[in-house]
């Protein structure tokens, strides 16, 4: 009786802490420059099931990853998740099968622009949409006063478009400016831009 009781623990709690699947949209770039305003971004191959976020084509289709019932940190606006993009491979009797691969930022030491890829593995970089349906990140770090502090949360929305080089790929993929909202790319290519969520 009590190892029924126990596993009925375990699957509650597990689905009290269950991901729900946001419906597919496209991410689309809003600019000052005319020649990228208004595209979509792409899932494109940067690696052995490694993707970046190109401006390619038509676009892909994405979806956020949430906790059910989690509460978002600034009321009105929406709740973090993981960004992701669903890899389509070849599975049991040649069926078109899909891995949700979660979005991360891959950093280098030798620049502040961190790209944003998706691909197979537990490392996540959570997002969120607000109420307009712009992407941005829930921050709560302000280490620019002494000492550095965690009470405020603010939403950073530090985008940009930049000619990028991984893993020898050279794309025109969206990037993230590392630090506040005042911190610029020593990439000269980048562009500031604002990515919003279309629903399909």
């Amino acid at each position: 009786m009590k190892v029924i009781t126990a596993i009925t623990a375990l699957l509650f709690v597990g689905a009290a802490t269950a991901d729900v699947q946001s419906k597919p949209f496209n991410l689309v770039i809003q600019s000052a420059k005319k020649s990228i305003n208004g595209q979509k971004l792409a899932a494109c191959h940067s690696g052995a099931a490694i993707e970046s976020l190109c401006l390619a084509g038509g676009g892909s289709n994405f979806h956020l990853n949430t906790t059910a019932g989690e509460e978002t940190p600034i009321k009105g606006q929406g709740p973090p998740g993981t960004l992701v993009w669903r890899l389509p491979y070849t599975g049991e009797d040649n069926k078109i099968e899909y891995e949700s691969e979660p979005m991360s930022f891959y950093s280098d030491p030798s620049t502040n622009v961190a790209m944003p890829l998706f691909e197979p593995g537990y490392d996540t970089q959570s997002v969120m949409f607000d109420k307009n349906g712009q992407m941005g990140i829930y921050s709560y770090l302000d280490d620019t006063v002494t000492p550095p502090t965690g009470d405020n949360v603010k939403i950073l929305r530090n985008w940009y478009i930049c000619e990028t080089y991984y893993s020898a790929y050279t794309y025109q993929t969206l990037n993230w400016v590392l630090g506040d909202a005042k911190a610029k790319p020593q990439n000269p290519s980048c562009v500031k831009v604002v990515v919003e969520r279309k629903f399909i």
